[in-house]
């Protein structure tokens, strides 16, 4: 696979607030052409099915030690700041009823036990066992129900929540249709819908650099790129919209979301990404060279970004918010 190079702009971290040329660099990172979500997922050919991704891939949370280091060195700098930018969105209150489908290691819903307290109830359901176990074991609140998805539809009776939410997952249903019409249904008349995707991979320069060394040292054989490349497949704002629209949700808004992240110096964090999905699995079978190359490239693209030992990279996603009718 060939991977054309552009320039693209990234916060360096000089100034957390710089809009102008102090707070953004140009620098070479791969340029990926453009997926609308409506030709990177064919429909469902069982309609009203659940189509959840359920071959083995390099970059589904299907192992204790990938989901363990997600945990741990993802949802703090990245997960954590985009789930408090939904949670103020979706206006969750005390009491609330949330589900967190698709919930990976389970950061949103540990938040949204916070918000809702004792008298509220979360669940966090996902397909993937070793990531709900690691959301379990992660899990303090003693509020947040943990759940096993088994089947085509959400296991809960229609109305049961008041907030229901899917942060960065969406990309992992091969029709996201049928599953925001489940979400519909689970949803009180008036309840609120939050999607979160990543934004094009060119504004998420921790990405864009790990990918464009993936392809420099030869990984991308082993179907990480087209994996990584998924996760940010949709980004499209009008077809978000009209995505949530079309499952039956009123009220929808779609906007961009970004943040800056200070990530651990350069030196330690290139050294997280092969213990991260998609990258893990590959890491185990590819030979030293590949290796030291890809480390070698990934800290070269990140190094300008370093400043007094932190690495400060911007961070793009979208936020839909929709409401489900009333009766």
């Amino acid at each position: 696979m060939t991977c054309p190079v552009a320039s693209c702009l990234v916060v360096t971290g000089r100034d957390a607030h710089a809009g102008g040329a102090e707070g953004d660099m140009p620098v070479n990172l791969p340029s990926v052409p453009s997926r609308s979500s409506e030709t990177r997922h064919p429909p469902s050919s069982r309609p009203g099915a659940l189509a959840t991704q359920t071959v083995p891939r390099p970059g589904s949370y299907d192992d204790a030690a990938s989901t363990s280091a997600y945990a741990q060195h993802f949802d703090p700098v990245f997960g954590r700041r985009f789930a408090e930018r939904a949670l103020d969105s979706l206006v969750v209150v005390r009491g609330a009823r949330v589900l967190d489908v698709a919930c990976g290691t389970g950061i949103f819903a540990r938040m949204a036990a916070h918000v809702v307290g004792p008298a509220g109830a979360v669940v966090g359901i996902d397909p993937s066992r070793a990531a709900v176990e690691t959301a379990r074991r992660t899990d303090i609140t003693s509020i947040v129900e943990w759940r096993n998805w088994e089947g085509s539809h959400l296991p809960f009776d229609d109305e049961s929540f008041d907030v229901v939410a899917c942060q960065h997952a969406l990309h992992r249903f091969g029709d996201p249709g049928p599953v925001l019409g489940e979400m519909r249904r689970v949803l009180a008349p008036g309840g609120r819908l939050g999607i979160m995707t990543w934004g094009p991979i060119e504004e998420n320069p921790a990405f864009a650099a790990e990918l464009d060394a993936i392809v420099k040292s030869g990984l991308d054989q082993s179907g990480v790129v087209e994996v990584l490349l998924d996760a940010f497949a949709y980004h499209r704002i009008d077809d978000l919209r009209a995505l949530v629209r079309a499952a039956g949700f009123t009220d929808v808004s779609c906007r961009t979301v970004r943040m800056l992240a200070a990530l651990p110096r350069v030196a330690q964090w290139v050294r997280v990404y092969p213990t991260l999905p998609p990258l893990s699995q590959a890491w185990r079978h590819c030979t030293q060279e590949a290796r030291v190359q890809f480390l070698s490239r990934v800290t070269e693209l990140l190094r300008p970004f370093e400043h007094d030992g932190v690495l400060r990279v911007q961070a793009s996603s979208r936020l839909v918010v929709a409401r489900a009718p009333f009766a």
